[in-house]
């Protein structure tokens, strides 16, 4: 494991590719922090953030809290329509 101040750069696609297959080429693998990778969309440049087992967080001012998959993932990419 690489890591540098705690976040690891050794790419994990796994839980994404789980959830997405071949959509999951619309994002670049970013980094992991404290277990969750956090993967960028290409186009909207927003951030989709999953642990290892394919749990899906959001962002609050409180910390990160766990959040159904598809919604957002939707909101992330941009898109109107469910996987």
């Amino acid at each position: 494991m690489i890591a540098v101040a705690g976040i690891e750069i050794v790419p994990n696609w796994a839980p994404l590719e789980a959830h997405l297959g071949p959509l999951c080429a619309e994002f670049m693998w970013m980094y992991r922090t404290g277990g969750i990778e956090h993967y960028k969309h290409i186009r909207t440049r927003r951030y989709l953030l999953l642990g290892a087992q394919g749990q899906c967080f959001e962002r609050t001012e409180a910390g990160l809290r766990p959040v159904p998959f598809v919604p957002e993932w939707m909101c992330v990419s941009g898109r109107e329509e469910g996987i």
